[in-house]
């Protein structure tokens, strides 16, 4: 009876912040939407508080009577000449931001704390869970993986400021909780040092609207009509924005291929300056060599119809924290094909997940060899879908080399499509989404 007088109590006067640098269209911000919707589901008198940068959306979390909370010093923050002063300044401001916003006893839940976007961020939210508020890093990507943003990192919190790196990362507090998104990541924190009993592991939801009633074959018309696509090929959608590490190289020599029967659609550009600049070269580099690909589709057809209209979804990532491309289209009846990420995909099919859609490597000649397409450099890549276009033959001794072209794409049954729908509804769902993460919260506050 006392721990359910406490359980109340809790739930009556708990307040979570859920933080994030900004709330642009993207996978972060739909898992944050999904975490919103699934606790207002579960925890209805929690009281939820949504903390950004920047929200394109601020109508979704009013509907759900979510306080937004926006100031743009919480944005990432762009490597620039900054002096030791401006800096001072920007995380004092920061600091004191955030200090009338949140009160003692709030939960604090970041999102990429540590992705080196915004080392300022991560600064002064280390500095208040040294102060006792109940920090969760929720982790979906690493700056460990990335050496410019962990350059940034070691340049600002070690270089201006003279603090520990690892210490400000991944402070040795019990009140700082650790959240990973696969089992690979779990394993990889445990080295960093984290205690197992403040880490934790949260697989991604997978969240469509239930009032999700577009018809399969009403949206696959509207997209042939849209952009001409003959009724002869299959439609194969990259839901995605088109960053690097989505491999788009790897995409464009599926495209050459296949241009007979297949047509490859990407779904958004990158806003990032930098990623923005090797999207448009490989825009530029299809217009000129009049490779077909349908670029930004999104911006003509609502996402939900293009993944519910598309007769497959494919994904060439080569880097991913989740990967809701394997998962989200099945909701939707459409089979996933594309590369398959052991690290992020043995969790998924230990749920009982099939994905008989992927490839494990697509091999290339190269030189007196052959090599994984996705080894090659842009330049190289680009290299050789020039040289297929040249040589048709060599397109057919690239099939030789890949068993799994032979038959592309492959036919998945409707049965395993329906059992894969099924499964993830169940096992992926924001329900147990949202009281994984309340488990979390328990171990400290209980």
């Amino acid at each position: 009876m006392y721990l359910l007088l406490f359980l109340n109590y809790i739930l009556f006067n708990m307040r979570v912040f859920i933080f994030h640098y900004h709330l642009n269209p993207g996978g972060v911000t739909r898992i944050i939407e999904s975490q919103v919707a699934g606790f207002k589901q579960e925890y209805p008198d929690v009281e939820l508080n949504v903390v950004a940068g920047f929200c394109e959306n601020p109508e979704y979390y009013a509907k759900l009577n979510v306080k937004l909370h926006i100031n743009a010093k919480l944005n990432y923050l762009v490597d620039a000449d900054f002096s030791k002063q401006e800096l001072d300044e920007l995380h004092d401001e920061i600091y004191t931001y955030l200090k009338n916003t949140i009160k003692p006893g709030d939960i604090l839940h970041v999102h990429n704390l540590n992705l080196g976007k915004n080392p300022i961020l991560t600064m002064v939210f280390s500095k208040l869970n040294g102060e006792g508020y109940l920090l969760i890093n929720h982790a979906h990507d690493f700056a460990e993986d990335r050496s410019v943003n962990m350059d940034y990192m070691q340049k600002i919190i070690n270089g201006f400021f003279n603090m520990p790196l690892k210490e400000i990362m991944y402070p040795n507090n019990s009140r700082y909780l650790l959240g990973v998104l696969n089992s690979t990541d779990y394993n990889r924190t445990l080295e960093l040092g984290v205690n197992k009993e403040r880490l934790f592991l949260f697989p991604n939801p997978v969240y469509m609207a239930e009032d999700n009633t577009i018809n399969k074959a009403v949206a696959n018309r509207t997209i042939r009509k849209e952009f001409k696509i003959d009724d002869k090929k299959f439609i194969i959608t990259y839901p995605v924005r088109v960053i690097r590490r989505k491999n788009i190289g790897e995409l464009i020599l599926l495209a050459v291929l296949f241009k007979k029967s297949c047509q490859f659609l990407v779904t958004m550009a990158p806003r990032n300056p930098i990623e923005l600049e090797h999207y448009i070269a490989w825009q530029k580099f299809c217009a000129d060599y009049e490779i077909s690909i349908l670029f930004e589709a999104g911006k003509e057809i609502d996402f939900m119809q293009l993944l519910s209209g598309s007769d497959y979804c494919i994904t060439t990532s080569v880097q991913e924290g989740f990967g809701m491309t394997f998962l989200e289209p099945w909701l939707v009846g459409t089979p996933v094909l594309g590369r398959d990420l052991p690290y992020v995909t043995e969790d998924i099919k230990a749920e009982g997940v099939a994905l008989n859609g992927l490839y494990k490597a697509f091999m290339v000649p190269f030189i007196d060899g052959e090599i994984d397409f996705k080894e090659l450099s842009l330049e190289k890549q680009k290299q050789l879908i020039i040289s297929i276009l040249n040589k048709i033959s060599m397109g057919q001794e690239i099939i030789n080399l890949n068993n799994w072209l032979i038959q592309f794409p492959k036919k998945i049954s409707t049965f395993e499509i329906a059992q894969n729908k099924k499964t993830i509804t169940a096992k992926f769902s924001i329900s147990n989404y949202a009281k994984r993460i309340f488990e979390s919260y328990k171990t400290v506050l209980g």
